[in-house]
């Protein structure tokens, strides 16, 4: 067993880094580590890692989850979106939620994100910064 299969990293500091979600009835949870995305199964077992190389190295400001598997993670003033899908992950096995999350959407705010809050069915997440703003997703309204 290699040791990052075990350890995954201290959750950054502050109150919005990580965020408890469900996929299929399945409890998961999504946190920042310092420049990663890490998600565990209800067992605290990794199902997934988004590394921070892939978005310049910046520190995961803030995390939430919608109550359908959806993620939000900040990185400074940029918003990621990840939503879930049935399948494997990349190395061919399966994980115990037998879903794999793909980064599905993005968008910059003006200044940096203190906040994000999915409203319970995952169409809407508010985001705050200097500014209080509403996003949603007009297929999904």
């Amino acid at each position: 067993m290699k040791q990052h299969q075990v350890l995954t990293g201290a959750v950054n500091p502050g109150d919005h880094c990580f965020a408890v979600g469900n996929v299929d009835g399945a409890p998961f949870t999504a946190y920042g580590s310092g420049c990663d995305l890490v998600i565990l199964g209800s067992d605290f077992q990794r199902v997934q890692i988004f590394p921070g190389t892939s978005r310049g190295n910046i520190q995961v400001g803030c995390v939430d989850c919608s109550q359908n598997g959806k993620i939000a993670a900040s990185y400074a003033n940029n918003v990621y979106i990840f939503e879930p899908y049935p399948g494997t992950s990349k190395t061919g096995g399966t994980n115990k939620l037998g879903v794999e999350w793909r980064e599905t959407g993005a968008f910059s705010v003006d200044s940096l994100v203190t906040n994000l809050s999915w409203n319970h069915d995952g169409t809407r997440l508010l985001v705050g910064s200097n500014a209080i703003q509403l996003w949603g997703c007009p297929d999904l309204m």
